[in-house]
């Protein structure tokens, strides 16, 4: 072979790997700017989500800092001369219903939210204030399905179904729920002691007087130090 067709030859190769090298190139940087554009979108949504998310965790606070001040607010007639903005309230059922009528505001409006959990609390509690334990009940039920057993107000919801269902009588029901509590007692949210006293309360006012003694009899022996122990002698001494 001439020299002239090697070189040939030798350029005809070098040109066709520069092609290929150069297509390879054009491709890797379509490859990467479509990477690129995919992340960009990624974090502009991530972004997106976590802006929207936190705008409206921060309604919900606002809200529900409102029902609360109201819970706050004081329990006394109307008086002239008053200082404008400050809010009073007759009695404290009247409160308590214009409290239970924010907190349903805010669950309705945002009931996924941490603001909303807290508010639908709150919202079983005036109405186990007002008498309604039937309709409390159900909130707190609610709650537990919402926040979980492991957040604190789906577990002080467990213990608002115990006294709720207690109030309205339905006493198997609080026992269930409050012996659940105590066998699945942990000291990070509602102590130990805390849920004995609260099943003895709720044994003893079934008429349960032996499950109920045996029950204060824990409180006694397993808690000397506890602030339940002058309640637990007392509840025993009305049980003999």
């Amino acid at each position: 072979m001439k020299t002239s067709e090697r070189h040939r030859l030798k350029e005809n190769e070098l040109s066709h790997a520069l092609s290929g090298a150069t297509a390879r190139l054009n491709e890797n940087k379509r490859e990467f700017g479509l990477v690129l554009a995919i992340v960009a979108l990624v974090l502009i949504a991530g972004g997106g989500y976590w802006a929207w998310k936190t705008r409206t965790e921060t309604r919900a606070q606002v809200m529900l800092s409102d029902a609360i001040a109201i819970v706050q607010a004081p329990v006394e007639e109307a008086k002239a001369g008053a200082k404008p903005g400050v809010r009073t309230y007759p009695t404290i059922r009247a409160r308590a219903e214009a409290a239970l009528a924010k907190f349903t505001e805010v669950f309705t409006a945002y009931p996924s939210t941490k603001a909303g959990i807290a508010a639908r609390y709150n919202a079983a509690a005036a109405l186990a204030m007002l008498g309604k334990p039937a309709e409390a009940a159900t909130r707190y039920q609610e709650v537990v399905d919402r926040a979980g057993t492991d957040d604190f107000y789906g577990r002080m919801a467990q213990l608002g179904i115990v006294e709720a269902s207690a109030q309205a009588k339905e006493y198997e029901k609080a026992i269930s729920a409050a012996q659940a509590l105590v066998d699945n007692a942990g000291e990070e949210v509602i102590p130990r002691d805390a849920l004995l006293i609260e099943l003895g309360r709720v044994q003893a006012a079934a008429g349960k007087k032996a499950e109920a003694k045996q029950t204060l009899d824990k409180v006694i022996a397993e808690f000397p130090d506890s602030a339940y122990i002058e309640e637990a002698k007392q509840l025993l001494a009305s049980l003999t």
